[in-house]
């Protein structure tokens, strides 16, 4: 009984093979129609007794190949229609399936049972004339919003040159065009939340001398957001930000939010001086005003406020509303202080009046950063409206109608 098992059990295996090679064979007599052969021998690629043959995945890029020069083709004919979305799938593909043919060829020669590769030349040439075109495909896609397939094109392109495959392919293996296409495969992914696939491509991207701060703020969001952060990483990631890019306001202001939270605005006003006697701009000002301000020299902060607004440039309308920070949130300790002692009490009366002469003070700057920005009411509302109940009723009424529409 054993032996007619065994026996019926060699009859199937060798029965599956017959079946999985007439399959190939059907797929090569149906060339003439790519698409419809490259469905075909889509079971032998995931079979072990065809998937272990070079020649089936180079068969199977080799149907890719024929849909992809047609759809190219129809892009140079007059009048001709190409459907792209089959041109960049075949594209894709035809990388998959002769990437994968080299993989199992070499794998062959690893074992012995190959002498030497015999396809890895052409297919390697073969792929790297049609490369550039991964970066459309991956330009198309991204902006549509198809994210994954972006990810996909611009990945290829990238790892391509990290592929054995095209060692001996100068103009693949040191292609300086990857820096910045791995940035795009690092936007693509960050809209993805792919975290490993922003770590993987931000890290070749952020080399890029103009864009790599896009991978470098892609990387910051992958190690500061989350179920998994790492603050150490994000740090790094936003200091390093700051010294290769550091006209990109992205990292000095997560840097000086960093420094505040931990208290040591010291720390952060000796790198934003740095920073400034580079580069001055009114954001960068700014920051050192608002640092100013959180280690309460508010003189200070006030003399660096008005610079920005000497400069009429950016920024305009927050220095106003800082300024008037710099005088209502003083005001608001002393309102705290008075919750606390009895009306009758000398104080109360003297710090009601040094409360009126700080919001005095305050109330032009907030109806300036009013005037400037109406929209923004978050730099004047509820301090104009608090200032108002306290110096003058009609005018808390007229803005808190104004506030609510």
């Amino acid at each position: 009984m054993k032996k007619v098992l065994l026996t019926t059990a060699l009859f199937f295996t060798a029965f599956t093979i017959s079946a999985q090679e007439s399959v190939v064979k059907e797929a090569k007599s149906a060339k003439s129609n790519p698409e419809e052969a490259a469905k075909i021998i889509e079971p032998a690629l995931v079979d072990p007794s065809t998937a272990n043959d070079p020649e089936t995945w180079k068969l199977a890029g080799d149907f890719q190949k024929a849909i992809y020069d047609d759809e190219n083709m129809k892009l140079y004919l007059p009048g001709g229609q190409a459907d792209t979305a089959k041109l960049y799938n075949s594209l894709a593909k035809m990388f998959e399936y002769y990437m994968k043919c080299d993989e199992v060829e070499q794998a062959k020669v690893q074992s012995g049972e190959l002498k030497k590769p015999k396809l890895r030349k052409k297919l390697a040439k073969t792929l790297q004339s049609v490369r550039p075109n991964l970066t459309n495909g991956g330009s198309d896609a991204y902006n549509t919003g198809n994210y994954a397939n972006a990810l996909k094109f611009f990945g290829l392109y990238v790892d391509a040159s990290q592929n054995p495959m095209f060692a001996d392919i100068d103009e693949v293996k040191n292609d300086t065009l990857n820096p910045l296409i791995a940035c795009y495969a690092a936007l693509a992914a960050n809209s993805l939340n792919d975290k490993a696939a922003v770590i993987k491509y931000a890290t070749i991207g952020k080399t890029h001398k103009e864009e790599g701060y896009r991978a470098l703020m892609c990387l910051a969001e992958a190690y500061g957001k989350g179920e998994q952060t790492d603050s150490v990483q994000w740090l790094a990631t936003i200091k390093e930000g700051t010294e290769k890019f550091p006209d990109q306001e992205y990292f000095i202001g997560n840097l000086m939010d960093y420094y505040i939270q931990k208290g040591q605005v010291d720390v952060a006003l000796n790198e934003i001086d740095q920073v400034l006697a580079k580069n001055e701009t009114p954001y960068f000002l700014y920051v050192k005003g608002v640092l100013q301000y959180e280690k309460e020299d508010y003189d200070a902060a006030i003399a660096t406020f008005n610079s920005i607004i000497a400069k009429n440039d950016k920024f305009v309308a927050e220095a106003y509303s800082k300024i008037g920070d710099c005088y209502f949130f003083p005001a608001q300790m002393i309102v705290e202080e008075n919750s606390k002692i009895s009306m009758d009490d000398p104080k109360y009366a003297a710090n009601e009046s040094k409360i009126k002469e700080l919001y005095e003070k305050a109330k032009p700057n907030y109806e300036k950063a009013k005037e400037l920005a109406p929209d923004n009411k978050q730099l004047w509302g509820q301090f104009l409206l608090n200032i108002y109940w306290k110096l003058n009723k009609a005018e808390y009424d007229a803005l808190e109608k104004e506030l609510a529409m």
